[in-house]
Parts: structure tokens; sequence; C-alpha cells
């Protein structure tokens, strides 16, 4: 990003925490058309595009007290985008997940290797902390995550309630949160 556009949104950014949302309504519109465009590049369907982007910018908003932590919030935002298309993908095909590297350079083949490895190690240390879940807790996360299976569906699998399956989906998740919580400000 160049300087006069660093100049335009670092002065938006402690307006943003004081949650002032003109604000963030002005870097909306300052990174909206370049992160589309990105977007776009990789997904050719302007409405998944749209949702992705207004996913992304909600969750900043809701982090917003964080904003000025990040480093490089047009790094943060275009590997956030890299991120939730990567995501979209895995949604849309159902896939599970890789085991190799190479498998991520399908999605990742513009990336720097850097940033592949970088991936691969937040993945690794996720895929371990899952197995470190207790043997229910990780086959129903398991289930719901990398099968997409519903609730019911693994309450019914388990024979327990779908409530004892969100349960054990969501402390799972509250760990990964806690153990990946310094890799990304604002996901998981």
């Amino acid at each position: 990003m160049n300087t006069s556009t660093e100049h335009t949104y670092l002065p938006l950014l402690a307006k943003i925490v004081n949650h002032d949302e003109h604000a963030f309504s002005e870097l909306y519109d300052l990174f909206y058309p370049s992160l589309s465009r990105h977007i776009l590049q990789k997904i050719d369907d302007s409405t998944v595009a749209e949702d992705l982007l207004h996913d992304l910018f909600l969750s900043l908003w809701k982090n917003r007290e964080n904003l000025l932590k990040i480093e490089s919030l047009p790094a943060y935002l275009y590997s956030s985008c890299r991120y939730l298309v990567i995501a979209y993908y895995q949604k849309k095909t159902a896939v599970e997940y890789y085991d190799d590297l190479s498998d991520y350079d399908l999605l990742l083949e513009e990336q720097p290797l850097e940033e592949r490895l970088h991936y691969r190690y937040v993945l690794d240390i996720v895929e371990q902390e899952i197995e470190n879940l207790p043997e229910k807790c990780k086959q129903i996360f398991r289930l719901s995550r990398e099968e997409f299976k519903t609730n019911k569906e693994i309450a019914k699998d388990f024979d327990i309630s779908e409530s004892t399956v969100e349960n054990h989906i969501n402390k799972a998740i509250k760990r990964l949160k806690s153990v990946t919580r310094h890799f990304f400000h604002f996901f998981l």
C-alpha cells in the first residue's frame, strides 16, 4: 500500500477504536474496491465476494478495540481475504483438511513461500490442538467441521442431545481460539 493511502487510513483507526462509525465507513470505502478485486481474482462470484468482505468488515468492527495492535492493516486485510477464500472453498466442496502443503498451492499459488509455510504452521498447531481434545469432543468437532454434519446428525450418531453436541463444539472452538489468538486477531 502506498504512503498516501497509509496517511489516509492511519488517522481513521483511532477514531474507529472510539466507536466512530463515520470513520469506519471511510475505511470501508477506502479498502473495499481493492479487496473486492482481490477476492474476485479467486472467486468468480461477485455476490460471494461481497458477502466475504461484509463478514470481514463486520468482524473488524466487532473487534475494533484491537485495531491499533495490527502492524499493517492492508497486509492483515489481504491475508484475511485469503483465509476467507480458503474457508469458502473448503466449505463449498466439503473437503477435508489437507495433509500436504502442495495441496494448498492450488489456492495460494501466488503467495510467497513464507506465507504458505506460516499458514501451514498455524494449521499444524490447530490440528495438534484438535488431537489433544478429549476423545468424544474431538470426534464431534471433526464430524461438524471436517465432514460438515449437522448437530442433529451428530446427536443421532452419538445418541446425545443437540445441546450436548453444541457444548462439545463450543468447547473445542474455545480451546482453538485460546491457542491461536496471537495468529488471528479476529478470526476462528
